[in-house]
């Protein structure tokens, strides 16, 4: 290994050393998007290395001209770094930075391909402490693909009662979509795409620009007292209330459940000789898809497996935050809750007997014949009744961008169609299995 490739492994390990610390880092599986308001320290370390959570066999090395990095599928050459270039994505930063400062969840899910019920709260939360955001400058680094931009937004964010703005550094990755709209992005990348912008992120005018921001954070912290005690305590005190939020939310629910039985009149009185009704208890969780499996209930956590889908795993609780902690290979460990369906047990004389979920119940077989016969109507399907891809798009073995990846095809390669969904996404036949691919890439 090369001594860049050491510098390399070893300026990730400072990284995770801190994120250890207590420092707030938000990527979900190369989900990439920090917090405006999150300790900057973070913020500008994750310009370096933005994509280090994901495992790379072959690590980048830098050629001796500083001008390409050599990683393992491509080679990345020199991009520039340019302020304020690209006028869409300044108006889209500026129109993201608006909608955080005022806590719109509906504008911000305009501006993004994904906003989860946490990302939600937390904006919610933020907003009542975030007076605006100022001072916002885009410097953009140009994609792999055309209209593709990894894009780092300075800011100032100012909080209420607090003289001094906090400078911050977010990075971003931004598509243009087939309406010609510019978004946020968050998901998985392709290999190609995740190397290209791990490589440009390594590049030395994104490690100046971070030590630029670093001198900034420092000199303000430094001479506002006030604002140095806040930021100390911000990031906990946003993910305390979040947490709060959601377990409200989930007794509300169950509540409201509770209120809905209740309601319901009893038809007939019971006879006394009616023995007790049996009691039904979940006990067992089923995956509805291949998942991580994390050390604990935070998508930061270390992964340690994965869930096949189908696979039953006996439930140790229920938590309010959207996990649940379950028994994998004879161990606690934490699954989002919504990758799991309930296995519900009934009780009876001291008894338990399985009873299969309504979400894993077999679909009859005129389903599948209707599916069929929707391949030949839908308007994507060629002469061929194959469908052709429009640029580099993964291939996952159920139709959710968490999905198990089977593979990759690229600009031109063609599939033969079994359905177009109304999902988003199109069903196809893969290396002689059925797969899935987002409809808005291929043709």
């Amino acid at each position: 290994m090369s001594h860049n490739s050491g510098s390399w492994n070893q300026g990730k390990e400072k990284i995770l050393l801190l994120l250890r610390e207590g420092k707030e880092w938000a990527v979900r599986n190369k989900k990439i998007s920090i917090p405006a308001a999150a300790v900057v320290l973070v913020a500008l370390l994750a310009c370096v290395s933005m994509f280090s959570g994901k495992e790379k066999t072959d690590a980048a090395e830098e050629e001796s001209t500083g001008k390409e990095v050599e990683l393992s599928n491509i080679t990345v050459p020199e991009v520039p770094l340019e302020e304020n270039a690209v006028a869409v994505v300044n108006e889209l930063m500026n129109d993201y930075y608006a909608a955080l400062a005022d806590g719109d969840v509906e504008k911000l899910e305009k501006l993004k391909n994904y906003v989860s019920d946490p990302e939600r709260l937390r904006v919610e939360k933020k907003s009542e402490y975030i007076e605006k955001y100022e001072n916002i400058v885009c410097y953009t680094k140009a994609g792999l693909v055309e209209d593709s931009y990894l894009v780092y937004a300075y800011n100032e964010a100012k909080f209420y009662e607090i003289d001094t703005p906090a400078p911050a550094l977010n990075t971003f990755v931004v598509f243009k979509n087939e309406a010609g709209d510019f978004y946020i992005y968050e998901g998985d990348l392709d290999d190609n795409t995740f190397e290209y912008f791990q490589g440009l992120s390594a590049q030395d005018d994104v490690t100046n620009l971070c030590n630029i921001v670093q001198a900034k954070y420092n000199e303000a912290i430094g001479e506002d007292s006030q604002l140095a005690e806040f930021m100390d305590e911000f990031p906990q005190m946003i993910k305390s209330e979040v947490a709060k939020a959601l377990a409200e939310m989930e007794q509300e629910g169950t509540e409201n459940a509770e209120n809905a039985e209740a309601s319901v009149p009893e038809e007939t009185e019971q006879p006394e000789e009616t023995t007790q009704e049996p009691k039904a208890k979940v006990t067992e969780v089923e995956t509805t898809d291949t998942v991580n499996v994390r050390s604990s209930d935070s998508e930061t956590a270390d992964k340690i497996g994965k869930a096949e889908k189908g696979m039953r795993l006996p439930l140790l609780e229920k938590k309010g935050n959207g996990w649940s902690k379950v028994e994998f290979e004879g161990k606690e460990a934490f699954i989002k809750s919504e990758y799991l369906v309930d296995i519900v047990n009934v009780v009876e004389n001291g008894s338990e007997e399985p009873q299969t979920p309504a979400a894993a119940q077999e679909q009859p077989e005129e389903q599948t014949a209707q599916e069929q016969s929707n391949a030949g109507s839908t308007g994507l399907v060629g002469k061929d009744g194959k469908v052709t891809a429009k640029t580099t798009v993964n291939v996952r073995a159920s139709a959710n961008e968490n999905g198990e990846r089977l593979g990759v095809i690229y600009q031109g390669d063609k599939l033969e169609l079994v359905m177009q969904q109304a999902d988003g996404w199109c069903k196809v036949k893969y290396n002689g299995q059925t797969g899935y691919v987002k409809t808005e890439f291929v043709e």
